[in-house]
């Protein structure tokens, strides 16, 4: 800017060439960055940690579900915000069944893709929400709308037992394209799983899972893909091991 002086002495002002320019460059800049940042930038659930995000850490994080104290490898939880210490009413976890390897960049495809091969098992460790035991939701809850009480000898060691068709003019019982399976686990308790029903449809490949009570203030879902049924026991048995190591500040 320059100044100079017209008729009278008065004092005439002239502004840079670069001053409007640089001002519309800096606007438009602005407006870039906001746009890349609302499309491109991390959401909501990004910065609280709540979208799904692997890591190959194995450093064990103290987390409190219930009444219970777990030291999980961060490279078994699914969500960055579980790797701190916290306390928490839900807890997800993934592994890879039979060894429970939590998530190597080997196994990518499995825990990230996650088709109907996949050997990844899902775990929650959730806070009780209900009274009722294992064998107690299958007499109260689960067996009043299958089709035979009695149900039927299947393959596996396992009974099967399917639901009552809904009817349009009667509420869901919430179990439609699902069967139950009950058997005997490994250590002798009673075990009723939930297998969906294979469609066809390989947008989402059938699971199987399992409720179980872990302690009077705690229970665990895990998740598996049916392809893996016939092994249905030694999931079982992987997975109630798995927790347990979690519960020991000492394991490796």
């Amino acid at each position: 800017m320059s100044n100079s002086y017209g008729f009278g002495g008065e004092e005439i002002r002239e502004e840079s060439g670069w001053r409007y320019p640089l001002g519309i460059f800096f606007a438009t800049l602005i407006l870039c960055a906001i746009f890349l940042y609302h499309y491109v930038g991390p959401g909501v659930d990004d910065l609280q940690g709540s979208s799904p995000k692997p890591t190959i850490s194995e450093e064990r994080i103290k987390i409190t579900v219930g009444d219970r104290l777990f030291f999980v490898p961060a490279n078994h939880t699914v969500y960055p915000k579980d790797r701190r210490e916290r306390t928490t009413d839900s807890l997800n976890l993934y592994a890879i069944w039979p060894t429970m390897n939590g998530y190597t960049p080997a196994r990518r495809l499995e825990f990230i893709d996650n088709d109907k091969n996949s050997r990844r098992v899902d775990m929650s460790i959730n806070v009780r929400n209900t009274v009722f035991t294992e064998v107690q939701r299958l007499e109260m809850l689960y067996l009043p709308h299958v089709v035979d009480k009695r149900g039927q000898q299947s393959d596996y060691q396992l009974t099967r037992f399917t639901f009552k068709e809904a009817r349009a003019n009667a509420p869901t019982n919430g179990y439609a394209n699902k069967e139950l399976f009950v058997g005997e686990a490994s250590d002798g308790a009673l075990i009723v799983l939930f297998c969906y029903e294979d469609t066809g449809d390989n947008t989402v490949p059938p699971q199987c899972y399992r409720e179980l009570d872990f302690s009077d203030d705690v229970t665990i879902r895990y998740s598996f893909k049916r392809t893996y049924l016939p092994d249905w026991k030694e999931v079982d048995t992987q997975v109630r091991r798995f927790i347990l190591t979690l519960t020991d500040a000492t394991a490796t």
